[in-house]
């Protein structure tokens, strides 16, 4: 058994979901980078990746009135969840180029501010395509779990004059911000479990994980047959 720390415990209010308590690290990703983004209503995101982290990201965004959002992914399930918590215009990029979606959006609503893109994927390769497509100045924040040497174009990056933010967080005040928020019903992430599961089942779901595949989340009940 490991010891938790008093200091970083938090109790969980009688009546509170267990299920939707056990999603506050996920959710607590997208509330540090949106909150590290300083986004605000008026600018124009751009959503890259619609599983657990570009989830919590849209609900973030749509916490602060900030929209439209503009949400990217090539799994129509996704989009579907991206829609639930909040996604304003979503894009399958096997249909449509997301960044031409994004600038069709941005003259529609007269926006005038720089591009703010939250990448929540991680695939090798993204980061560059990212700077080879956004725009002029454009804010990006790294957000997906990077498991391989992603390389960048330095540059290019600094021909558009790109800021880009990798991890560094979350901190305490979005863990604990995000669990008052699920413990008032500000914050319902619940529609992002696409399965629950008991133990026997773990193996063959983190091995969809890594493939990419399944629901944003999975919740394991250990005492389920």
């Amino acid at each position: 058994m490991r010891a938790v720390s008093e200091v970083m415990s938090r109790l969980v209010p009688d009546g509170a979901s267990t299920d939707a308590v056990a999603l506050v690290d996920a959710f607590a990703v997208g509330e540090f980078y949106v909150r590290c983004s300083g986004i605000g209503p008026g600018e124009l995101p751009l959503v890259l990746g619609a599983g657990a982290i570009g989830l919590s990201t849209v609900a973030a965004l749509k916490a602060r009135g900030v929209g439209p959002i503009v949400v990217s992914d090539y799994s129509e399930d996704r989009l579907g969840y991206a829609k639930r918590f909040g996604a304003d215009v979503v894009v399958n990029p096997a249909d449509r180029d997301p960044y031409e979606v994004w600038r069709e959006v941005f003259r529609a609503n007269n926006f005038q501010t720089t591009q703010v893109i939250f990448e929540c994927v991680g695939a090798n390769g993204l980061l560059q395509t990212i700077v080879d497509s956004c725009e002029f100045l454009a804010r990006v924040y790294v957000a997906g779990g990077w498991y391989d040497a992603g390389t960048i174009d330095c540059t290019a990056a600094s021909h558009k004059g790109v800021t880009i933010q990798f991890g560094g967080g979350p901190h305490p005040q979005d863990w604990y911000g995000t669990l008052d928020a699920v413990v008032d019903g500000r914050l319902d992430p619940s529609p992002s479990i696409g399965r629950t599961i008991g133990l026997d089942e773990v193996p063959e779901a983190i091995d969809q994980v890594r493939k990419g595949q399944g629901p944003p989340r999975v919740v394991v009940h250990p005492g389920a047959p």
